[in-house]
Parts: C-alpha cells; structure tokens; sequence
C-alpha cells in the first residue's frame, strides 16, 4: 500500500486506537509423541483423541507420531493462549507412558523405513491424504518430515479496514481493498521477517540421527554454492534456527519458481503454476510403487499446503473446497505465520508475550509502506533470512539492505523498533496496560544482548547441564509433563 506509517498512525489514533486490540487469532502447535528415553514413539495414534479426521483440536501432521494441536480462531490472544495451555495439558495427561517433545528438530529418531507415516480412515478423504504424505515422504525424505513448528494465524478487525479504506480505499471494491492490504503486510512480514529468526529462532542444534539430512544438504550446497561454504559450515556455532535454514523444512523444486505477492491474482496464478508443472525429479520417482499410489501427482506441488512460505494468506474452506478456490471467491480471510520455533522453555510452545509482540510486529507490517516484490530484492530478502537463520547468533552480523549496500543487523533492527514502540503505546493506552511496550522493551534488548536469545539460552542451558540434545529435550518435556498440573487445570481440561 503506498501509505505512510506515520500518517497511519496519526489517523487511527484520532479515530478509535481500540480496533489495534481487535481481530481473531489461533495456534496451530506440531509436535511428536516420545518415549522416555527421547526415541520417536512408534505407537499408534491415541485411541482418547478420536478420529484424526474429525477431531479439530488433536489430530496428526505429517507422521502417526506427530501430533497438531489447533485451536479455534478466538477474540484475543490471552484465549488463545490459555486455550492452547490446556489442549496441551489434557494431552498430556492422555500421554502415560509419552512425553510431548517440546523442540522443533526432531528427536531420536529411527531409520527412514520405520518412521510411520500417519494412517486414516478408508474414505477418499483420507486416502488422498495418505498418498499425499507418501509423496513427502518420497520427496524430501521422512527424517525432513518430522521437523515442527508453530503457526500464527491471524485476521484484523473489519473496523480497522473500515479505517484504512475511508482514506485510501481510492475509489475501488473494499473486499479488493482488503485483499490489497493483507497482500501488502505479507511483503512486508517477507522483508522483515529475519528480526522474527533472529528474536525467537529456537532450533540452534539437533540430533545425530538427523545428520543424514544435513550432510545431504551439504553436500547439495557445496557443489551448487561455493560462496556459501563459510557461513554454512559455521551453522553449529551461529545458528538461531535450523528449521527454517537450509537444513530445515525446505523444498529445493519450489525455490526454482517465485511465487508472487503482488496481488491476490498473481499469487493464484504462481502457486497453481507450480501444481500444473511437471518435475523431472518427481516424474522418475513414478506415481506408483510396489502396486500402490505414492504420490498424488508429479507435479512441483502435489497440493497448494505443499507451497512451503514463512506466511501464507488464507480463507475458511467449504466442504470439498481447495484453499485457493476458497481464497478466489470470498478473497483472504487470514495470515499464516510458519516461521515460528517451539519454544522450549514454554509448555504451550509458544509465550503469551511472544504473541504480543506478534500482535504488534503484523500491525507494523501492514502499516508500513510495502512496494511490490521484484526479483533482486525478493533474491536479498531470502538472502537475510538464511543469513539470519544460519548466523544470527555471529557478532557484527551484517544484512542486506534493499535499497543496495549493507547495515548492520543491531542498526536495522533499533530502527524497526524505533516503529514497534509507537505502535505498541497505542496499544497499551487502548488497553490501559503496559503489556505491549514491556514485550516490546524485552525483545529489544536482545538486539545488545545476544545471550537473551533462546537459541543462544538453549545452548548455555546444554552446557552448563552437561547435557545432549536428546538429554536437554527430555528434562524439558517431564519439566512440562509435571508442571501445575493442579486440580482446577483439570476442571478446565474437562470443558473442552
């Protein structure tokens, strides 16, 4: 939108700075079901849940191991978040024997083989479900598959568009208006998204058993990319996040094609693109093996929930609707932010202030102004994320600007903060409370302070322990597992 934060600020502010405060939000957390020695638990998905298909709270991801706990979309993130305490909480308890591993890279996990993939009803619903995981697993690889995360998803209020639209909806539809301004803070949320790696990044080291994975990877990096050697071989000393690096959740035929994030319709147009085109690679794994589908096509996506992006903008779907049909017809219903790490030292995953700071860093993204995505600079945005992501922790760590030459990560970020702060004030005035400034004031001290990150608390914390990854992941999950669990939790466990 070609608008300018301050005069955003200025007129919201002047009319009603409460709808800052409105919208709906909800969690979607990934995690696997371990044993108590950190092996992947290779039982069969917990009768007490019910059937994957139906269930909307507890259902499977990827593997018959891996669990996804949703919530429903709520009017704030204080019910999000508790709500997501108590999911967690009530699986907990199903778990006797389990733990909830609370670390994005996986595990210990077994051989590929025997790694299960998540099993469903014999409907047609859950059979292209089925072999649209097999052709993951065929694609990328089932130990890539086990990697999880949290997802932020998120709408604004109607009053704010309202808002916006009054002073520069210029004439044109105000559903076209919304589509616009969602498009435009996901550029935004694109450019700005490593100070997200940077400040919850908390994926800094994993297992051995997930070396395969990595030295692939590797290997793939050093015959494509020689100038990326040195950052990359660094990884175990600078890392913030693995998960959403090179050695993570990644899709090396997508990052062939760009999809744009221009305009809903050029958005449309990409991503289908890449679910009409054929890959080499894919078509000589074949479509079937051993007598059975292995994948759903041999296309570069099979479906549009492949397209692997750090946000992605949504619509609620009608039964037998794709998400893309859903997005065409009734336009974005909402965001979906995917570049968020579990964090360890929260039984949910994720901090109530962490979603606080989301809060304000989305409005930011929308307020400020956001030009179209050419390629050189959709080219340095990815650059800063996996420099971020890989090297984040690196003293003096220097970031592309995209308007040429370089700045220093701390600079850039003060500047963006410079931003956050303004916004979290009118919240916290809107509010009658000092909760926005506070989570703002804290992560802005992480720019000075690398020790604060949690990627870089997790190993001290592994150090000073004496601890593995698997040793660290264990103490976390029965420090979870045996936290609060009073009585009147139970009574709320009881209502959902």
């Amino acid at each position: 939108m070609n608008w300018k934060f301050e005069k955003v600020l200025d007129i919201i502010k002047k009319t009603d700075s409460s709808i800052f405060l409105k919208g709906k939000w909800g969690i979607e957390r990934e995690t696997q079901r371990v044993t108590k020695s950190g092996y992947l638990a290779l039982t069969s998905h917990p009768v007490a849940f019910g059937n994957k298909l139906q269930n909307s709270e507890v259902t499977t991801d990827f593997s018959e191991s891996q669990l996804e706990l949703v919530t429903p979309p709520l009017s704030s993130v204080e019910e999000v978040y508790k709500y997501l305490e108590i999911l967690t909480l009530k699986v907990n308890e199903e778990l006797k024997n389990e733990l909830l591993w609370p670390l994005s890279m996986p595990p210990r996990l077994p051989s590929e083989e025997i790694i299960p993939i998540a099993k469903f009803d014999d409907t047609p619903e859950g059979r292209e479900k089925e072999i649209y995981r097999h052709g993951l697993a065929t694609r990328y690889g089932k130990k890539m598959q086990m990697i999880s995360g949290i997802h932020f998803n998120f709408s604004f209020t109607d009053e704010l568009f309202d808002v916006l639209y009054k002073y520069w909806g210029n004439g044109e539809g105000k559903y076209e208006f919304i589509d616009k301004a969602y498009f435009s803070m996901a550029r935004n949320f694109l450019r700005y998204r490593w100070l997200l790696i940077y400040l919850f990044g908390a994926s800094p080291s994993t297992d051995k058993t997930f070396n395969t994975v990595i030295q692939k990877e590797l290997k793939t990096i050093r015959k494509c990319c020689p100038e990326c050697c040195n950052p990359i071989n660094n990884y175990k000393k600078y890392a913030t996040s693995l998960r959403v690096s090179r050695f993570g959740y990644s899709n090396g035929e997508q990052g062939k094609f760009t999809v744009s994030y221009n305009s809903k319709s050029e958005y449309l147009e990409t991503i289908r693109k890449l679910m009409k085109t054929k890959s080499k690679k894919y078509s000589e794994i074949g479509m079937f093996k051993d007598g059975k589908q292995i994948q759903l096509s041999d296309n570069v996506l099979q479906k549009d929930s492949e397209f692997y992006s750090a946000i992605r903008l949504k619509q609620v779907t009608e039964t037998g609707e794709s998400q893309l049909d859903a997005l065409e017809k009734r336009g974005v219903g909402y965001a979906e932010v995917r570049i968020i790490d579990v964090n360890p030292y929260e039984r949910a995953g994720i901090s109530i202030e962490q979603m606080y700071f989301l809060q304000v860093f989305m409005l930011y993204c929308l307020f400020e102004n956001s030009k179209n995505i050419k390629r050189k600079e959709l080219n340095l945005m990815n650059k800063n994320h996996n420099l971020i992501a890989i090297s984040g922790r690196k003293n003096k760590l220097s970031l592309f600007r995209y308007t040429g030459g370089q700045v220093l990560l701390e600079d850039w970020g003060q500047y963006i903060f410079c931003k956050l702060f303004h916004i979290a004030k009118v919240m916290d005035d809107a509010a009658n409370s000092n909760k926005y400034m506070e989570c703002v004031m804290n992560e802005s001290v992480k720019l000075i302070d690398k020790t604060l990150l949690p990627s870089n608390k997790i190993i001290n914390d592994m150090k000073l322990k004496g601890d593995t990854f698997i040793t660290y992941g264990i103490s976390k999950a029965m420090e979870h597992k045996n936290k609060n669990n009073t009585g009147e939790e139970l009574k709320n466990v009881e209502g959902l």
